[in-house]
């Protein structure tokens, strides 16, 4: 077991990633991004300080890597919900994931932006997460879409549509995380939301409308 089990954690690269990125998780989510440093992430994932630095550059790095997988995470989810239950239905699914992400690496992105400033505009590392971020963002139109045409509906055709939805996500992802509204049950909030969005958000199907 002792030979086995070293060999995965120190021998195997994909693994020794994988504890560094669980150990700079736990790091955030005690003491946000401040919290992050090369040092405590070694000492939390049980390696080495330069062991680190053959797969991340710093601390950034790793941060950008964690928000990447999360979008791709929720790009995978949103892309296998069943469409054919109405927008209402599928804005309900995606809540919870949200939630996850938002507590897990996204409340963190505003704190990384303000520390880090212009020095991660050019990043490789961050330009990939614009792209898994407008990937998502095209998959959840397509399941909103599709989702609107099973009830014979449509969504609002504006430029707002989208980023009011993400915006809303963000919120009430937000107020589940920090347990905001302590008077109000999650599922209750989470049925409100999803249905209030679906009422902003699409109308009425009509003959010739384009979608």
């Amino acid at each position: 077991m002792g030979e086995s089990s070293s060999k995965s954690i120190y021998g195997d690269a994909a693994a020794r990633r994988r504890r560094t990125l669980d150990a700079a998780a736990a790091l955030l989510d005690e003491g946000g991004y401040s919290a992050l440093t090369i040092r405590s992430i070694a000492k939390r994932s049980g390696t080495s300080v330069g062991l680190i630095y053959q797969y991340f550059t710093d601390k950034q790095d790793i941060f950008t890597s964690l928000l990447n997988e999360s979008q791709i995470e929720s790009r995978s989810f949103v892309a296998t919900l069943p469409r054919d239950r109405g927008v209402a239905a599928l804005l309900a699914a995606v809540i919870p994931e949200s939630t996850k992400q938002w507590g897990r690496v996204g409340r963190f992105t505003a704190t990384w932006r303000d520390i880090e400033g212009d020095d991660r505009t050019e990043r490789e590392s961050v330009r990939q997460v614009r792209r898994t971020a407008r990937e998502y963002n095209t998959e959840l139109h397509r399941a909103l879409t599709q989702a609107a045409a099973s009830e014979g509906r449509v969504l609002r055709d504006e430029p707002s549509m989208l980023p009011f939805v993400l915006s809303a996500l963000q919120g009430v992802s937000d107020t589940i995380v920090h347990n905001w509204a302590t008077d109000l049950d999650h599922a209750e909030l989470t049925r409100f939301v999803a249905d209030s969005l679906t009422r902003a958000i699409t109308r009425d199907d009509e003959p010739g409308t384009q979608t």
